[in-house]
């Protein structure tokens, strides 16, 4: 596999992870960490991943701008991948 393929991999799932981290601390009263369990039992946790998912977009449309395909391609599957991942949340 290629480096910035794999690179594109490990930042969109670190930024996906922020974005997560900062929504939840942001706008609901709920500690990620703490209520990870309160939020899969209300069916909070799929929904929440996809609104942190969010910044991993934004991380795609600045690679993709900034030319750099193959790191845009590997935060592309990384979203690709917490999509699928949500259905199963």
């Amino acid at each position: 596999m290629n480096k910035d393929l794999l690179l594109g991999i490990l930042l969109g799932l670190i930024a996906s992870f922020v974005g997560t981290y900062l929504y939840v601390s942001l706008f609901t009263d709920f500690n990620l960490i703490q209520d990870y369990k309160l939020l899969n039992f209300s069916g909070l946790l799929g929904k929440v991943i996809t609104l942190g998912t969010i910044l991993s977009v934004l991380t795609f449309i600045f690679f993709f701008y900034k030319k750099k395909d193959s790191i845009a391609k590997g935060v592309l599957i990384s979203v690709i991948a917490l999509v699928i991942l949500t259905f199963f949340v």
